[in-house]
């Protein structure tokens, strides 16, 4: 599925060709801006264009204007943010690395997990639509490698009931039996306190780190700047440093769900 950003994108290449305007430097001559203009406009890894480059393109190339704008605002939003990591970077990363210090993370979800997490009164309305692209973004642990660091306190933060909990738990402890998969809690110590900004990943493409995300319940940004995204994996090694090996994590996870059950 392509997102609104690529959408864009290919609206204004196909317009400036219609138009006539065969490469980049003629319609940055009739837009009178400069050629890398035009193109960082046509290239969907690049920040949506401005309001007045996309209303003069319009207007030069005698694209619908008003599609274009829909466009725009859609690229401009949060929720086109996650799309651009969940429709692009994440479905063609090769592994994606995952640290989240609030709630189990998307992939590794449960439907009753993730429906009750949704489910919030202010989100209701579009919680069966989300949870619907939630767990159909979940099949991108079938050819892609996913290490996850999860907060020790998350599995003791009711989601549901303890029944959720429970099926959750026990769930976390069969994803994280695949050979690609790695699950590892960090405990809740003082010393980690400095990296509890959010939940924030990585997405690798073969051997190349491609973009980080770091979101919030108000919005979430993808990152493919290079320092940005070194900054990312400095900060999931240093919390991988301080995470339990995969025994001691089940352990954990065993006994959290004894609790749960009882």
């Amino acid at each position: 599925m392509a997102t609104p950003r690529e959408q864009l994108a290919d609206l204004l290449r196909q317009a400036r060709l219609a138009a006539g305007f065969s490469s980049h430097q003629a319609l940055a001559r009739r837009l009178n801006v400069s050629r890398p203009v035009i193109t960082r406009a046509e290239n969907p890894r690049e920040a949506v264009p401005s309001h007045a480059v996309i209303r003069d393109w319009a207007q030069a190339t005698g694209a619908d204007l008003a599609q274009l704008i829909g466009y725009e605002n859609r690229a401009r939003s949060p929720r086109s943010w996650f799309a651009k990591w969940a429709d692009d970077f994440e479905q063609r990363a090769t592994m994606i690395r995952w640290f989240e210090p609030l709630l189990v993370p998307g992939l590794a979800e449960t439907e009753n997990y993730a429906r009750a997490a949704l489910s919030w009164k202010p989100f209701a309305a579009d919680a069966e639509a989300t949870l619907r692209d939630r767990l159909a973004r979940q099949s991108v642990l079938d050819r892609a490698g996913f290490h996850v660091l999860i907060l020790g306190s998350v599995l003791h933060r009711e989601v549901g009931d303890a029944s959720v909990m429970s099926e959750q738990i026990q769930h976390l402890l069969d994803v994280g039996e695949r050979p690609s998969v790695s699950i590892q809690i960090v405990p809740d110590a003082p010393d980690i306190a400095g990296a509890l900004g959010g939940a924030f990943a990585i997405a690798t493409e073969g051997t190349s780190d491609v973009a980080a995300y770091s979101g919030s319940a108000v919005s979430g940004t993808v990152h493919t700047e290079p320092d940005l995204i070194t900054r990312a994996v400095k900060l999931f090694g240093g919390l991988q440093a301080d995470a339990l090996p995969w025994k001691q994590t089940r352990d954990f996870l065993q006994e959290a769900g004894k609790r749960w059950q009882g």
